[in-house]
C-alpha cells in the first residue's frame, strides 16, 4: 500500500462501530493490478469483490514505456480471474504529433476492445507534462485527440480520465497531503508559471465532455475537485455523462462533516462510483490481499456507518453504479 492508502485508513480507523457487511458483491473500480495473483484472487472472491484494473501510460519526456508490458499482465490477469478483475486499457499520447498517430491508437484500442476491456484511461501528463515540438501542452480538448474519443464513444465504451491533481499540488510543500509531491517532485506545480493552470486544465476536460454527449466519462478522484464539493456539484449539474470516481479520496470526505457528505452523496447517488486506487506490490501477494479486503472493509464501514447511507444508496455507490456506467464490467471470460 501507497502512503496516501495508509493515511486513508488512519483517518477512517475511528469509525463508531463496525457496519453491517454489505449484502450483495461489490465492485472497486479503479485498481492497478498487472500481473498474476491467485492469493489476491481468492480473497477477493471469498469476500465477494470484483475490480476493474486500470492500464495508464504515465511516461513523460523519453522515458521508455511499460505499457505493452502492462496491458500483457493485465489481460492475463483478467483470464486468470474469469472475469472477476475486469480491465481497462490506454495509450501513449506522447507520439501525438506523428503521421497516422489517431488511427494507430484506435486500432490497438479496437483490439483491446475485443479482449474485453470495457474502458479507456488518460493521465494527467495530458495537460501537465506532454508538449508538443513547439511547447505547447497537449490538453484533453485537443482536436487531435478527438477522433480518438469519438472512437471510445462509438465503441459503448467508457473514458476514465485523470486530468490535473489536487490544489496542494500547486501550494508549496507542507502537511500529509504534499508526501506524494516530496517523492515526485515532477508532479508538483507550485511557482511554475510554465503549465496550464489546474482551472484551465479542467475546463478543458469540460470541453471534451460537453463535445462528447454521447460518451461516459469517469473523472477519478473526485474529478480532481476533492477540495471543494460545490465545484464538483456545479460540473455534475452541467454534464449528465459525467461522474466519479472516490479513488484514494475517501479521506478527504472523511474530514468533511458527515451530514455535508451524507447530502452531497445522496443528490448525486447515480453519479459516484466507489474506487480504492489500490496498486498490487511486486511481491508478497498474501499481505497485498489482506491490505485490500481491510481498506474495503473500513471505506464500506465510513459510508455505512459515519456517513450512515441508507441500503439503495450504498447499493448504488458499492456495485450497481459502476455496472451502469462501466458496461461489462462484471462479463466472465
Amino acid at each position: 500500500m501507497r502512503r496516501r492508502d495508509l493515511l486513508s485508513a488512519f483517518c477512517i480507523a475511528a469509525t463508531r462501530g463496525r457496519a453491517a457487511e454489505p449484502q450483495f458483491e461489490c465492485i472497486d473500480t479503479h485498481t492497478h493490478m498487472h500481473r498474476s495473483a491467485p492469493a489476491l484472487l481468492a480473497a477477493l472472491e471469498q469476500a465477494r469483490w470484483r475490480c476493474l484494473s486500470i492500464c495508464d501510460s504515465r511516461e513523460i519526456g523519453d522515458q521508455p514505456s511499460i505499457l505493452s508490458e502492462m496491458i500483457r499482465g493485465t489481460k492475463a490477469l483478467h483470464i486468470e480471474s474469469r472475469g472477476r478483475i475486469a480491465w481497462a486499457t490506454t495509450f501513449d499520447a506522447r507520439t501525438f504529433e506523428s503521421p497516422g498517430f489517431a488511427d494507430r491508437v484506435i486500432a490497438d484500442l479496437r483490439r483491446d476492445f475485443d479482449e474485453q476491456a470495457v474502458a479507456v484511461k488518460i493521465w494527467k501528463n495530458i495537460g501537465l507534462a506532454i508538449r508538443s515540438k513547439s511547447g505547447q501542452f497537449l490538453m484533453p480538448d485537443s482536436p487531435v485527440l478527438t477522433p480518438i474519443f469519438a472512437a471510445v464513444e462509438k465503441s459503448g465504451r467508457t473514458l476514465i480520465s485523470h486530468l490535473a491533481d489536487p490544489d496542494v499540488a500547486w501550494q508549496p510543500l507542507e502537511g500529509n497531503e504534499s508526501a506524494y509531491y516530496k517523492t515526485h517532485p515532477e508532479w508538483h506545480m507550485y511557482g511554475r508559471t510554465d503549465v496550464p493552470s489546474k482551472t484551465a486544465i479542467l475546463e478543458a476536460r469540460d470541453r471534451l465532455i460537453a463535445r462528447h454527449r454521447g460518451l461516459r466519462v469517469i473523472c477519478c478522484h473526485l474529478g480532481s475537485n476533492e477540495d471543494d464539493l460545490s465545484q464538483l456539484a456545479r460540473r455534475l449539474d452541467a454534464h449528465s455523462n459525467f461522474a466519479v470516481d472516490l479513488a484514494s479520496r475517501v479521506r478527504y470526505l472523511a474530514r468533511m462533516d458527515p451530514g455535508t457528505v451524507r447530502q452531497f452523496v445522496t443528490k448525486y447517488q447515480d453519479r459516484i462510483i466507489y474506487a480504492t486506487d489500490f496498486v498490487l506490490p511486486r511481491d508478497d501477494d498474501a499481505r497485498a490481499a489482506k491490505s485490500l479486503v481491510s481498506l474495503h472493509q473500513r471505506e464500506w464501514n465510513y459510508f455505512s456507518s459515519d456517513v450512515g447511507l441508507p441500503e439503495p444508496i450504498l447499493l448504488k455507490v458499492f456495485r450497481e453504479n459502476a455496472i451502469r456506467w462501466f458496461p461489462g464490467i462484471t462479463a466472465s471470460v
